[in-house]
């Protein structure tokens, strides 16, 4: 189980990355994305206010060019699975290998 985490770990720190997210906005999405928290859980677990969460989840949405959560969270699960799949085959490339 815990291989699992750490692979969906890497796959949500790869999709940060790829739109340039800050460490916060990244922590904000991964409660949504792992743990389905709602802004004020978002906010008490990161000793912020509700309108900081908002503000910060405002600015992660234009920086990935998507108007709604829903959107966001599609475009999320979708590369992960994208990531996930390339992975595979990566890993089964280099078992054919050895």
């Amino acid at each position: 189980m815990k291989e699992i985490m750490v692979e969906d770990s890497q796959l949500l720190n790869q999709f940060f990355a790829s739109y340039g997210l800050t460490q916060r906005e990244s922590e904000i999405l991964g409660l949504i994305a792992t743990h389905g928290y709602t802004n004020r859980e978002i906010a008490e677990s990161c000793c912020i206010s509700e309108k900081t969460v908002k503000i910060h989840l405002a600015n992660i949405m234009s920086k990935i060019g998507i108007g709604s959560m829903r959107r966001l969270l599609a475009l999320l699960l979708q590369q992960a699975l994208t990531l996930s799949k390339r992975s595979n085959e990566l890993s089964r490339i280099q078992a054919l290998g050895n």
